[in-house]
C-alpha cells in the first residue's frame, strides 16, 4: 500500500513572498527538460514550487520522497502512482511488469514507461508539458536507481517536464544535460533573498517596523539565507527585540545553532563533520591548506563532497580552489569546535599558520592570528612584513593590521609602536634598510638559502636541493630582503660582499 501524503502538494504558508523572476523562468521551463532546485536546507526550494504550481495551474504531480525510496522498486511503484494521477493511462504496462514478475527487468520497466510517455506526448492536443516534481531528491543514493532514473532522462520526450528539488546535486549527468540545454538550475544565488525581498519579509511577518538600513544588515549577515531570516524573525518575536539588538548581538541565535545541528550537521558522518570544524578555523580554505590542518591527504575529494553535498560552501574562484562557509555555518562550526579539545584546537592553528605562512599567504596568516588571539606570532609577522614592504606599497594595510594589536602587547615592540605613533602623528611611512637594525636575525634556513643565492643558483635548483617548493622559498627570500634591508638579489649579493 502507498502511503497517500506522499502525494500531497505543500499549501502556502500565510505570508510568503512571492518570487515573480524565479516563477517566470520556471513557467518557460519547456517538455522533456529536467529542472533542479540545489541548495543546502532552509533556502526556500519547495515553498518556490508550490508557489510556482499554486500561481500558475497546470497538470502535475507531486511525490516527496523518502529513505524507503531507495528502494528500486518501491521508487517505481510511487513514481508510476504519482504519474497516473495525471493521465490514469500512463504507465500500465510499466505497472503490470513491475508487479506480476518475480523478479522484475527494471530496465524494460523504464523502457515501457517511455513508450507510454511517447504515445501520450504525440496524442497530447494541449501542447502544454505535464508536470512531476519530486521533492526531496537528496535522499536517494542506490546507484542502480539514478541509472535507471539517468536512461528516463535521456530519452524524456516532449509531453513532460521532470522537477526535482535537492540538497546537493544527484548524480544525473549534469555537465551533459547542461550543455544539451536539457538542464534548467537553480541554485543558492538565485534562491537567496534579496534586500527587496528580506524588507518585504519582515514587513509581513513583524508587527513593529523596523528601519530598511537594519533589515538589510540582516540580509547581509545571512547572505540571503531564508530560513536564517525566518529563524532571525522568530527570535525577534520571542524576545520583543529590534533588528539592532539581534544585529550587535554577540554569538550565533540559539535558534539558527538549533536549525542547523538538527537539519544539517546531525545527519552527517563523522569524518565529514570534523573536517568541517577544522576547516572552519580559517575564513578561507583550499584543500592543501585543509590537509595541513586536518593532517590528511585527501582533502580534494572530501572538497568535491562537500560541493554535491551544497552544505554551505562557497567557491570563491573559477577554478573551485579557495572556499569559504556560509559566515553563520561557519559560527556554528566554530562554536561546537571552541567546547572540544583545546589541544586539538591548538594544534590544528598551529598547523594552518604553519601552511599559510611557508606558502607566501600572509595576510590569511594574520587574519588566524587576530581571530584566535595568537599575539606573539602576530608581531612576528608583522616585524616580518615590515622589513619586506617596498617603499610605501601596502602602507595601510600593514598599519591596519598594526592596530588589532592589544597596546600593551604592542608596546613591548618598541619599533612597531613608533610605526603607528608615526602614522598617527602623519609622518612618512619608512621602511628599516639597515642591516643591523634587523628586529630578529635570520632563522637556519634563510641563512642556507642566503648561501645559495650567494652561489649563484636559481631559485628551481635552491628548491630542489632543499627538498621545498617554489612558494616556500619565496617566502623565505621575501624575508630575507626585508630583514637585510634590499630588494633584490643583486643587493644582496652587494651586501654579503661587504662583510
Amino acid at each position: 500500500m502507498l502511503l497517500k501524503t506522499r502525494f500531497y502538494l505543500p499549501p502556502l504558508r500565510a505570508g510568503v513572498i512571492r518570487r515573480d523572476q524565479l516563477l517566470q523562468r520556471l513557467q518557460a521551463s519547456g517538455g522533456g527538460s529536467l529542472v533542479l532546485v540545489s541548495a543546502p536546507a532552509g533556502y526556500g526550494k519547495t515553498t518556490l514550487i508550490s508557489q510556482w504550481l499554486h500561481q500558475y495551474p497546470h497538470t502535475f504531480a507531486w511525490l516527496t520522497l523518502g529513505a524507503e525510496h531507495n528502494v528500486i522498486g518501491v521508487f517505481w511503484q510511487y513514481l508510476l502512482a504519482a504519474l497516473r494521477q495525471m493521465v490514469p493511462e500512463l504507465g500500465r504496462d510499466a505497472e503490470q511488469q513491475l508487479l506480476t514478475l518475480d523478479t522484475p527487468d527494471y530496465q524494460q520497466v523504464v523502457i515501457a514507461l517511455l513508450n507510454d510517455l511517447d504515445q501520450f506526448s504525440i496524442n497530447n492536443r494541449a501542447g502544454e508539458p505535464i508536470t512531476l516534481v519530486l521533492d526531496d531528491f537528496h535522499v536517494l543514493h542506490n546507484a542502480r536507481l539514478l541509472q535507471l532514473f539517468n536512461l528516463l532522462l535521456d530519452h524524456l520526450p516532449a509531453c513532460i517536464r521532470i522537477v526535482i528539488t535537492a540538497r546537493g546535486e544527484p548524480d544525473l549527468k549534469l555537465a551533459k544535460r547542461r550543455a544539451s540545454g536539457q538542464l534548467m538550475a537553480f541554485g543558492i544565488h538565485e534562491l537567496r533573498f534579496t534586500a527587496q525581498e528580506s524588507r518585504a519579509f519582515f514587513a509581513a511577518v513583524l508587527t513593529s517596523p523596523q528601519t530598511p538600513e537594519q533589515v538589510d544588515a540582516l540580509c547581509a549577515r545571512t547572505e540571503g539565507w531564508i530560513a536564517g531570516l525566518q529563524l532571525a524573525a522568530l527570535s525577534l518575536r520571542q524576545q520583543g527585540v529590534e533588528v539592532s539588538a539581534l544585529l550587535t548581538r554577540e554569538g550565533l541565535d540559539r535558534n539558527v545553532a538549533d536549525y542547523l545541528l538538527d537539519e544539517v550537521f546531525a545527519h552527517l558522518p563523522s569524518h565529514l563533520q570534523q573536517f568541517l570544524q577544522q576547516s572552519a578555523l580559517v575564513k578561507r580554505f583550499c584543500a592543501g591548506l585543509t590537509n595541513a590542518i586536518d593532517e590528511r591527504h585527501d582533502s580534494l575529494a572530501i572538497l568535491l563532497e562537500l560541493e554535491s553535498l551544497n552544505l554551505f560552501l562557497m567557491p570563491l574562484d573559477n577554478h573551485r580552489t579557495w572556499y569559504r562557509y556560509h559566515e553563520l555555518f561557519r559560527q556554528f562550526l566554530l562554536q561546537r569546535f571552541v567546547c572540544g579539545d583545546v589541544l586539538l584546537r591548538d594544534g590544528a592553528i598551529v598547523r594552518a599558520l604553519t601552511w599559510l605562512e611557508q606558502n607566501g599567504y600572509w595576510d590569511d596568516a594574520m587574519a588566524l592570528c587576530v581571530e584566535w588571539q595568537r599575539w606573539p606570532d602576530a608581531l612576528r609577522l608583522l616585524q616580518q612584513q615590515d622589513l619586506a614592504l617596498p617603499a610605501n606599497a601596502d602602507r595601510e594595510k600593514w598599519l591596519q593590521w598594526l592596530r588589532q594589536i592589544p597596546a600593551p602587547l604592542l608596546a613591548t615592540v618598541p619599533a612597531l609602536q613608533r610605526k603607528l605613533d608615526g602614522a598617527r602623528d602623519g609622518q612618512e611611512f619608512v621602511v628599516d634598510t639597515v642591516a643591523s637594525d634587523l628586529i630578529e636575525p635570520l632563522t637556519q634556513q634563510e641563512k642556507v638559502v642566503l648561501e645559495l643565492i650567494g652561489q649563484g643558483l636559481s631559485n628551481k635548483a635552491i628548491a630542489r636541493q632543499l627538498q621545498i617548493s617554489l612558494n616556500t622559498l619565496k617566502v623565505h627570500i621575501r624575508n630575507l630582503y626585508g630583514k637585510m634591508g634590499v630588494e633584490n638579489r643583486r643587493e644582496i649579493l652587494v651586501k654579503t660582499s661587504q662583510k
